[in-house]
């Protein structure tokens, strides 16, 4: 979900203004379908959802899709139904159970469907539900998601879809939860003549209807996480390029830009995405979908990480960071996001931090530590320290992609770099990822995984041979920031941690004292030095910690826009 906090402040503002305006919203979501990843039901987690395909006819003129969703279940257990997630503002026009039509119960957008009898475990059921209907539009998509039904700059139909939030339920039928990857879907897309329809995976055939209509196929052959498959529709034309992997495998590249931006897509993708690529191909292993295609597609919304068709909507536009963030950032979450996915929404630091660092670790590289810097100051100055970056129990998509997953997570990642060194931490990214640090020959497939932030930890703390449990308790499970403390005290400077719960914190700090770089050592308590020393404490701005820089959450609640 994307990614600062002032985007949800102009959400607000929209909203107010289009309530003064007159204007309708659309009927808000039915609870069941519009969080997704929630704790999985009896009947769900009894099945194990292997292939999806979808088959969608899209009527812009009336903002209207029809067709059907097809789901192959494996029985985990056995049951006589099995559990599909719905927008209860479609129509449902039959559901089938193997080929036969089936009885079902419908809960708002909770389907529960009847099995012909008692299936056991290790059977596979089709389930095909046949629908129809006006799907939700987004209020301001990425941020709050769902059909975005807009018009090209010549006034063509210019369609999107981002749900991360909400979950693919928004527009077809699935389990709506990223837990359950299925090994492979196919999107069948008819859409009026003129327009292209580009979504994940690979395109197997394009064909003219006798209506004039035509008719896009594509096959995604990877797990996915369901709030990554993504429907775009506009008058594309689409620039292919080649891309030689870091493995040794040539992969296909796509890009699906609006006419007028033909060539700025090109000279984007031969300019910056392409050096993007290498960079992270050298740093973490090789891009994940190699069989796939490295895909963008341009779209009336910012962007979203949707899995080999990342959603571009940043306009080619010059940026003040010297390459394209809104593209580093979607491309970083092939790896974190897609590769590697959270195990459940308290992780979701996990994409968004490491999502956030690649845009100043790429700076770094490419321009230096000026560019570097300037990214992790402005990062930190958008702290909030309202609720930990790691919550405990069940939380909602809202509750989990708070502001400080981003900043806070890529600072904890800035703090953990400069304590272990660049090779560690690489090292240790790339197991995160991959499973192991030797990455760079890895063939295709790579598979996919499910990590947490105790796999994390685990991970550095076995490469570092310490143990380093006791940082990422304060800065991820604690909303307060560690804050050091300096006081002139019988004629000598003591330094010492205050830090939210009293819990142990023996975190060194980098300082000048008289001129001379040192680390201060913690490990043993407070630190004294001598009354007339001159210091200046963390001069590279290393460590995270609390600086009058930044208000605490008591003064941002006080200060919230009212609309």
């Amino acid at each position: 979900m994307k990614y600062f906090p002032w985007c949800r402040i102009s959400l607000m503002m929209s909203a107010a203004v289009a309530l003064l305006a007159g204007c309708q919203s659309p009927a808000p979501l039915d609870p069941k379908v519009g969080d997704t990843g929630q704790p999985l039901s009896v009947v769900a987690q009894a099945t194990d959802v292997r292939r999806y395909e979808l088959d969608l006819d899209i009527d812009p003129q009336n903002k209207f899709i029809s067709g059907s969703g097809t789901t192959w279940f494996e029985l985990l257990a056995d049951s006589q139904s099995v559990e599909l997630k719905l927008d209860s503002r479609f129509q449902i026009n039959r559901i089938e159970v193997a080929g036969q039509k089936a009885s079902y119960q419908r809960d708002g957008g909770l389907l529960t469907i009847a099995l012909p009898g008692l299936y056991k475990a290790g059977q596979q059921v089709k389930v095909q539900v046949f629908y129809q209907g006006q799907p939700h539009s987004a209020l301001k998509a990425p941020w709050s998601g769902g059909f975005v039904w807009a018009k090209t700059p010549s006034g063509d139909p210019w369609i999107a879809t981002a749900v991360q939030g909400e979950g693919c339920d928004l527009f077809w039928p699935c389990k709506d939860h990223f837990g359950d990857k299925a090994d492979s879907m196919r999107i069948t897309l008819r859409v009026p003549h003129g327009l292209a329809a580009a979504t994940n995976g690979v395109l197997q055939h394009q064909r003219t209807l006798d209506d004039g209509r035509t008719e896009f196929d594509w096959l995604l052959s990877v797990p996915a996480s369901d709030y990554n498959i993504a429907l775009n529709i506009g008058p594309y034309v689409l620039e292919r390029f080649s891309y030689q992997g870091i493995n040794g495998s040539t992969i296909p590249v796509e890009f699906w830009a609006l006419p007028q931006h033909k060539d700025a897509a090109r000279k984007l993708w031969l300019d910056d995405l392409q050096g993007q690529i290498q960079w992270y191909e050298k740093t973490l292993g090789p891009y994940p979908w190699g069989r796939e295609k490295i895909g963008f597609v341009e779209t009336p919304h910012l962007g979203m990480e949707h899995q080999t068709i990342n959603a571009y909507g940043k306009g080619y536009s010059l940026d003040p960071n010297g390459y394209d963030w809104l593209a580093q950032h979607e491309l970083a979450h092939e790896w974190f996001g897609n590769l590697l996915t959270h195990k459940t929404l308290n992780h979701a630091w996990l994409h968004e931090g490491f999502g956030l660092y690649m845009q100043p670790a790429y700076a770094l590289d490419k321009l230096g530590e000026a560019a570097y810097r300037y990214q992790m100051y402005k990062a930190y100055l958008g702290l909030k320290n309202c609720d930990p970056v790691v919550r405990t129990g069940v939380v909602t998509s809202e509750q989990a992609f708070n502001s400080d997953i981003y900043g806070k997570g890529g600072w904890v990642l800035h703090t953990l770099r400069a304590l272990i060194g660049d090779e560690l931490f690489w090292q240790a990214s790339r197991e995160l990822l991959y499973g192991t640090a030797d990455t760079a020959k890895l063939a295709y497939p790579i598979a996919p995984s499910y990590k947490t932030t105790e796999d994390f930890i685990a991970i550095v703390n076995r490469l570092t041979g310490k143990n380093y449990q006791w940082l990422f308790d304060v800065y991820l499970y604690q909303a307060e920031l560690p804050e050091l403390m300096q006081h002139q005290q019988d004629g000598q400077i003591r330094l010492h941690w205050k830090v939210p719960g009293n819990l142990p914190f023996p975190m060194p700090v980098p300082a000048l004292v008289n001129g001379e770089l040192q680390w201060l050592d913690f490990s043993q308590g407070d630190v004294w030095l001598p009354g007339d020393s001159q210091l200046q404490l963390d001069p590279q701005m290393l460590i995270l910690r609390q600086l009058p820089l930044i208000g605490r959450c008591d003064l941002h609640a006080n200060n919230k826009t009212k609309v």
